[in-house]
Formats: C-alpha cells, structure tokens, sequence
C-alpha cells in the first residue's frame, strides 16, 4: 500500500517538474518539444542550456495564442 502512494508521489512530481520545464522553454521562445531531447545521450546538456539561457523580452509566439483564447476570439494562430 506504501509502495502505490510512494508511486503516486512521484509521478506526481515527475508531472509538475515537465510543466516547470516546459514553461521554462517557452519562456526563452523555444518549443515545449525540445524537452524529448533529454532522451537521447547527453541531451540533458542542451536542455540544461535553454533553462539557464534569460527570459526572452519581447512577445513570445505563445502568447498569441493566450490571448486569443482568453479573449474568445474564434481565429487562433498555432506556432509549431
């Protein structure tokens, strides 16, 4: 019983830090996708790269489609 919230706790935790991670790579204007290349050897060193790198200033593609939803706006742009 011990062992399924212990498991549970860590998915948990697993699932806030991609959120945080995520975040963090739209913040420096990079999409969420190039957390997958944490999985390849030694990936983890261009992710850790575009964590340390500074916020971007000016208006990231992400926000757009923000705005837009909040707004109920019925056109969207979508940034790939």
């Amino acid at each position: 019983m011990i062992q399924i919230i212990i498991y549970l706790l860590i998915i948990w935790i697993l699932l806030g830090l991609l959120g945080f991670t995520i975040r963090r790579l739209h913040d420096t204007d990079h999409t969420g996708w190039w957390y997958w290349i944490s999985v390849i050897p030694f990936g983890y060193l261009f992710l850790l790269y575009f964590m340390v790198l500074p916020t971007v200033e000016k208006p990231v593609r992400w926000a757009v489609i923000y705005l837009k939803k909040r707004n109920n706006c019925k056109t969207q742009f979508l940034a790939f």
